[in-house]
């Protein structure tokens, strides 16, 4: 199978199951426990990547629902097979076979009801350097896991500064809001200021140029949001052509611009009080969405959920994720709008606006 880099800037091809199973940290952004792993493939030669999925492990007497609504978000996405890779759940039974194979045995006749194969099923204990790996069919099939850090994946990824969590929980701290009292205070202060803080009739172009300032600061390096700024950009990202000229910048995934607003969009996240960081949210999940991420896409919109349940953006791109509309599709949509749009970002000079 060829997958993508976390950044979807490099495809590598990772033929042999243990290089694949040494890839899923990188793949999913955090190293996973007591989780099944479902790689969908596409094409006639189904060596193309698919979606990624990743779930818990379904408790004794969930088996079958659980492999039935797998199957039936791969079947949603045209997919032409699957391998599926099981970490943890359990040890191998005396025999040397790994643990959960009815499981396994119910996936792949849920998937095979939607006409998907399933060309290969693997197990390990735990993604780390040195442990014994198999395979559900082959007992002869496995090995001992490489070392994850030393992949190409993981090459790949560190190069442009993408780590692998140690854990799901990891990963999720990286949304966990900034100082009380810093939120508070800036809270206090958008309570103070019911209009945009720009005068004169070009109040879009204002903000539009409030964010393009904010780009420059990231891109040099600099992350510190002041008060004053932090309440300028939460008015910017309240104006809706100014959101949707930021929703056109996860797109090309892998250009410099893309990557750089996706960190602003994860700085202001933290930054930014309720509600008005759901905003924030809410573009990190777009631009995670676009570029194939979708474990980091589903963590923004869980926060920008608990931020402001009635937000409608985050209700769009959840029910978008639920119907799992291809990350290939939406950067499709991006640039489709962003060749038509009349306001777009740029990382032009410092406060400048394309």
């Amino acid at each position: 199978m060829t997958t993508s880099t976390p950044t979807g800037r490099t495809k590598v091809d990772l033929k042999d199951p243990a290089d694949l199973l040494a890839a899923i940290p990188y793949i999913l952004g955090f190293h996973p426990e007591n989780s099944v792993v479902v790689f969908g493939q596409r094409g006639p030669d189904r060596k193309r990547q698919g979606m990624t999925l990743r779930v818990d492990l379904p408790p004794p007497g969930l088996e079958q629902e659980q492999a039935r609504d797998l199957a039936g978000r791969l079947a949603a996405t045209a997919h032409t097979g699957a391998t599926v890779a099981v970490v943890g759940g359990g040890s191998p039974n005396p025999a040397g076979r790994p643990p959960r194979r009815r499981f396994v045995r119910r996936l792949e006749s849920a998937l095979a009801e939607h006409g998907i194969p399933l060309l290969h099923s693997l197990w390990v204990p735990s993604i780390t350097a040195g442990v014994r790996w198999g395979c559900y069919r082959d007992r002869d099939c496995g090995g001992l896991l490489p070392d994850p850090r030393e992949s190409v994946i993981a090459a790949v990824a560190t190069s442009v500064g993408h780590v692998a969590r140690e854990s799901r929980e990891d990963l999720e701290r990286l949304f966990e809001a900034g100082p009380p009292e810093t939120l508070a205070r800036r809270s206090e202060l958008l309570t103070r200021l019911p209009e945009p803080p720009w005068e004169g009739d070009a109040v879009a172009e204002a903000g539009l140029a409030e964010v393009n300032a904010a780009l420059a600061r990231v891109e040099s390096g600099d992350q510190v949001i002041t008060d004053d700024q932090a309440v300028r950009l939460a008015w910017a990202l309240s104006l809706v052509e100014v959101r949707d000229a930021c929703l056109l910048t996860a797109a090309p995934v892998d250009s410099p611009l893309a990557r750089t607003a996706e960190d602003l969009w994860l700085c202001l996240a933290r930054e930014l009080p309720a509600p008005e960081s759901a905003e924030a949210l809410c573009l990190k999940a777009h631009a995670a969405y676009a570029r194939g991420d979708l474990t980091v896409a589903g963590m923004a919109l869980a926060r920008a959920r608990e931020v402001d349940q009635e937000h409608r953006m985050t209700g769009l791109l959840t029910a978008a994720l639920d119907g799992m509309l291809a990350p290939s599709e939406v950067a499709g949509i991006i640039l489709r709008q962003r060749a038509e749009s009349p306001l777009v970002l740029s990382l032009g000079p410092l406060g400048g606006t394309a």
